[in-house]
């Protein structure tokens, strides 16, 4: 009976494999890389559009609040200026009310 050793084509298979399983695990190394690379951008490019949205609402934040003062400002003069008005009126309607206390006091010589 004839005996072959396969030894050989054994180990040369166990080694094919074997760097088979090294190139397919340093694949999937250099795809999660990739991966947590690709994620790490994206999510450094939604946090740096949020900054920057952030940054415009308050420096609109900031314009308002000037516009709200300068409202409040506004409003203010116009209720000093309303109550000047209502001053300016009220005087202006009890002018001829001296006069006509005046009249009334004075004795006329026909009425006596």
């Amino acid at each position: 009976m004839i005996r072959i050793n396969l030894l050989p084509h054994r180990e040369e298979k166990r080694a094919a494999r074997q760097r088979n399983f090294n190139f397919m695990a340093l694949g999937a190394v250099a795809l999660g890389a990739v991966t947590v690379l690709l994620v790490h951008t994206i999510n450094s490019g939604k946090i740096e559009t949020q900054n920057n949205r952030n940054h415009f609402l308050e420096t609109e934040t900031a314009k308002l609040d000037k516009q709200i003062e300068e409202i409040k400002k506004l409003k203010e003069e116009t209720q000093s200026l309303l109550s000047r008005k209502q001053v300016v009126e009220t005087l202006q309607s009890n002018r001829g009310q001296a006069v006509h206390l005046l009249d009334q006091l004075l004795i006329r010589p026909d009425e006596v």
